[in-house]
């Protein structure tokens, strides 16, 4: 599965460069845009996209900043009249990132976890995930385990994030399909506990056709 690349770069160049002009002129961040004001970054960006029809998500808010950030010296001579730089622009691309961190409570657990992230910019992902942690759109305990975890209970001390590693197409399709699997196991175990004799029978058959035919 590809990276999940910003609606905005699908837009022709020359709409970009429109949106860049009020972007910067309402002092959006160029660069990485997680300060004290993201809030506001997030509001600009939702009000010029109601002419798109676009939803704003958060890796939008990355997109722009780091298309005014890698766009500095271009942008600034096309906003100063020259036009037929346009199409010398760089369209920023998505990256998935594998953010590492371990999650411990106090003396009683250790736990190595990561998750996958789509960013633009490797330093970011940290402020996104704190972000999205805020929004309610990012849970620790959701990420895969990448080691041993040594407990005695689960009651969460604190965390801390660890290293930012870019993942390759295949390693990211196998950690979705890991945790695709993961829960079609967990889901269905839940199922099959609930049925009866009979049910579980029929099930059993249907299960020994299809292994018999792979």
């Amino acid at each position: 599965m590809a990276t999940e690349q910003s609606a905005f770069s699908k837009l022709p160049k020359k709409q970009l460069v429109l949106i860049a002009e009020k972007l910067v002129d309402g002092d959006f961040p160029s660069g990485n845009p997680y300060d004290d004001d993201y809030d506001e970054h997030y509001k600009t960006l939702e009000n010029i996209a109601r002419f798109f029809n676009i939803d704003v998500m958060d890796e939008d808010v990355q997109f722009f900043s780091k298309f005014l950030k890698i766009n500095d010296n271009l942008l600034s001579k096309i906003f100063g009249g020259d036009r037929s730089l346009i199409e010398e622009l760089v369209i920023p691309i998505a990256r998935t990132y594998e953010l590492q961190y371990s999650v411990w409570g106090s003396c009683t657990y250790d736990e190595y976890l990561a998750q996958t992230f789509d960013a633009y910019d490797k330093n970011w992902v940290e402020d996104s995930a704190r972000q999205q942690q805020n929004e309610g759109n990012f849970d620790l305990y959701d990420g895969r385990n990448r080691g041993e975890t040594i407990y005695d209970n689960f009651e969460m001390s604190d965390y801390e994030f660890g290293d930012v590693i870019e993942l390759s197409d295949d390693r990211t399709n196998g950690i979705r399909e890991s945790l695709l699997n993961r829960l079609v196991i967990e889901n269905t175990s839940e199922v099959v506990s609930s049925l009866d004799k009979k049910t579980l029978l029929k099930l059993k058959q249907i299960i020994d056709s299809r292994l018999s035919s792979l």
